[in-house]
């Protein structure tokens, strides 16, 4: 994609991104209310899916006045997302083919597609420079990302400005250090599990080279432990960041270490089981509503997340509301026969290549090893499923594997979650030593 086509957005947009966060709780309280209104009301009359829904529940669209008002609407499913896109989902008069299209499978296992405007893309985009520049990053540095895809970048030839390297997540860790070895960058983003095996495998050979000075870990929980051992290894500060595919950036660490709320982009709940607010420093389902993506909203997406929103103010001078703590996104690594942890991001990285190139292979899978050499996919296969293309799938998961490996598939209509907001998709039953 040329970002070059589109810069005055990404102009507009990385202005008004880096302002936002330094305005008063209240001016930004106030952009958020309006935002979230003017989102919902623009749902119901240009989205099919939410006028319906809404007229079976008899909301009253003209009762949504202020953000507590809200609370009378429904909440939206990942399966209503994975049923009614793109036909219903998609607002009248956009045109999927002028879109950015993306699927996930989440910590779930269901895979699910969506898609947002190009404006939209590069506002979001613009969320991704803030989140960078909020701990350090310059223009002039080099940045290594550690992704299953590679991303949108401006760099210029001429310039020595926005240079990106592309690490793929899903190659050999040998392969991924010597890319990272050729890169040498200032700056190294990607999986927390990935950059925590790279950490513990980095030689004095490769510290001459992989010299970052700042690394953003993402897509997965980590524990500040992990985030101390990187930074203890690489000799420079390691941030966290928290977003989802569907929502974009949701809220990020600044470098006091707070994760403020992306309030321009997501408003967020926090609630009980009975859909009440959790109070401040308690934990509570979270919740999102999107305030930047008309083409596709997601109003009240339960993203199946557990968070606490605190009432702490942060000392780097940002206003926005702070994350105080998040979980439900760890999955389990795989250990192999050797004793060698495999990480589930690879796996689940891998799964979903497949289903973003082939969105109908397979409606939801759980990957469970049960042997140090054998592991089972549950597997509920999608209408275009074909047995070539996910034996493929198998192929490229036994190279990342390695070792001798089998892996059985079971077909089921269904996969349980036991009653919890959350599952694992990779889940490995062998104990750790």
């Amino acid at each position: 994609m040329n970002l070059i086509t589109h810069l005055p957005y990404l102009l507009k947009y990385a202005i008004q991104t880096h302002i936002e966060p330094r305005l008063s709780y209240a001016s930004q309280y106030a952009n958020m209310e309006k935002r979230l209104i003017k989102t919902i009301v623009k749902a119901y009359k240009d989205v099919p899916f939410y006028r319906e829904h809404f007229d079976n529940l008899h909301v009253d669209i003209n009762k949504i006045k202020n953000v507590g008002d809200i609370k009378l609407l429904p909440f939206l499913t990942k399966e209503d997302v994975r049923t009614n896109y793109p036909k219903k989902l998609l607002a009248r008069g956009v045109d999927l083919k002028n879109c950015y299209t993306s699927g996930t499978t989440g910590s779930t296992g269901k895979s699910i597609n969506f898609a947002y405007s190009m404006q939209t893309y590069m506002f979001y985009l613009c969320t991704n420079l803030r989140v960078y520049t909020m701990i350090g990053y310059k223009p002039w540095y080099k940045v290594a990302y550690i992704k299953y895809t590679p991303i949108s970048t401006l760099h210029i030839p001429v310039l020595p400005l926005f240079r990106t390297s592309h690490i793929p997540s899903i190659i050999t860790l040998k392969e991924q250090m010597e890319m990272l070895r050729a890169a040498q960058p200032d700056m190294l983003i990607g999986y927390a599990s990935i950059i925590m095996d790279i950490a513990q495998h980095l030689t004095e050979k490769d510290r001459k080279y992989i010299k970052p000075k700042l690394i953003s870990v993402n897509s997965e929980l980590s524990t500040a432990e992990e985030r101390k051992f990187i930074c203890d290894t690489f000799n420079c500060p390691v941030y966290d960041e928290y977003s989802t595919e569907e929502t974009w950036m949701v809220a990020s660490q600044c470098k006091y270490g707070s994760y403020h709320l992306f309030t321009d982009n997501v408003h967020m709940e926090f609630i009980d089981k009975t859909g009440a607010d959790v109070p401040k420093g308690e934990i509570g389902e979270m919740v999102a509503t999107t305030l930047r993506s008309p083409a596709m909203p997601f109003i009240r997406y339960k993203i199946g997340d557990l968070g606490v929103l605190s009432d702490k103010v942060c000392k780097c001078g940002r206003k926005s509301p702070i994350l105080e703590s998040f979980e439900g996104r760890a999955d389990d690594a795989f250990i192999l026969k050797n004793g060698e942890k495999i990480s589930s991001l690879k796996l689940l990285n891998t799964f979903t290549k497949f289903i973003k190139s082939d969105p109908e292979l397979m409606n939801e899978f759980k990957f469970i090893q049960k042997k140090v050499d054998y592991a089972t996919i549950l597997l509920v296969p999608g209408s275009g499923y074909d047995n070539d293309r996910f034996n493929d799938l198998i192929t490229q998961l036994k190279k990342i594997l390695k070792l001798p490996f089998n892996i059985d598939v079971q077909f089921v209509k269904k996969i349980d979650n036991n009653g919890g907001i959350k599952r694992k998709a990779i889940e490995s039953l062998v104990k750790r030593s």
